[in-house]
């Protein structure tokens, strides 16, 4: 697998659960009414989604990579007992 479509492989489907998780979490939450340091950063309610997006986005993604990580030796490996 190719840099590039390892890379778009993790980043794709991380932004859709990022994406899920934003509508579940927010539609169960207002940023406003929870403290979670927004209020001392002076940031509105839309950026308090736009950070939270990131940080799911993020979140997602790191487990993507990890994923990728711990498969990859083992296709390494069958191509290895496959050409063998």
């Amino acid at each position: 697998m190719s840099g590039m479509r390892r890379m778009v492989g993790v980043l794709w489907p991380s932004f859709l659960v990022a994406c899920a998780m934003e509508m579940l979490v927010f539609a169960l939450v207002d940023p406003v009414d929870v403290y979670c340091g927004a209020d001392a950063l002076g940031m509105s309610r839309q950026g308090a989604y736009t950070a939270a997006f990131f940080i799911f986005w993020l979140m997602a993604a790191a487990s993507s990579a990890c994923t990728v990580l711990l498969v990859e030796p083992r296709d390494a490996e069958e191509r290895r007992e496959a050409s063998s």
